[in-house]
């Protein structure tokens, strides 16, 4: 009974775009991950709302990075880092839906979920900004392509009370697929 329940409320959610007027992106990516190593990464993201203003939840997954070392008293200096995030923010979408081209900003926080191997990470909170535009006829299948840049905290633990601070996240270009109801 719970799984019915369970995929019920999964059924809602990805159809809730239809009845708030917004859509779903699938995305590809490049960009940031830590200690200035980039790597491709997957998207999807909901959103909700309106003509302009848009309720944003999003999620996205980096490949593995490998050979990283995260911070210098880490003794391995081939250790893996695994990167995911997930955003809630605001995206404002310019001109109305009878433009094929809209540009857009955004903004909102971030929950960067990390682990390493030969050290313990806990993810952080953050923060993100993007630009981008947006191709297409409203309602439709829309392409996209933005530049997001995500800022987060994350504590690593390499030794029993070494504990460091990271910067994980940076610089992403990210380009897909939009479903806008």
């Amino acid at each position: 009974m719970r799984r019915v329940f369970l995929a019920m409320a999964v059924c809602c959610v990805l159809a809730s775009p239809v009845f708030a007027g917004g859509g779903v992106d699938l995305y590809a990516g490049y960009g940031e991950v830590v200690d200035g190593e980039a790597e491709l990464s997957l998207g999807i993201r909901l959103s909700l709302g309106g003509e302009h203003w848009m309720f944003d939840a999003t999620a996205t997954g980096y490949q593995t990075v490998e050979d990283v070392k995260i911070v210098d008293e880490n003794p391995y200096d081939d250790d893996t880092f695994k990167y995911r995030v997930y955003d809630l923010g605001l995206r404002y979408l310019f001109y109305d839906d009878t433009h094929k081209l809209r540009p857009y900003l955004g903004g909102g926080a971030s929950l960067a979920s990390s682990s390493a191997t030969y050290a313990r990470v806990d993810g952080g909170l953050g923060l993100y900004g993007m630009g981008g535009l947006r191709y297409g006829k409203t309602p439709g299948i829309q392409f996209m392509a933005e530049l997001i840049y995500r800022w987060a905290e994350a504590d690593v633990r390499v030794n029993l009370g070494d504990e460091h601070d990271v910067t994980v996240g940076g610089l992403a270009l990210q380009a897909g697929v939009s479903f806008v109801f």
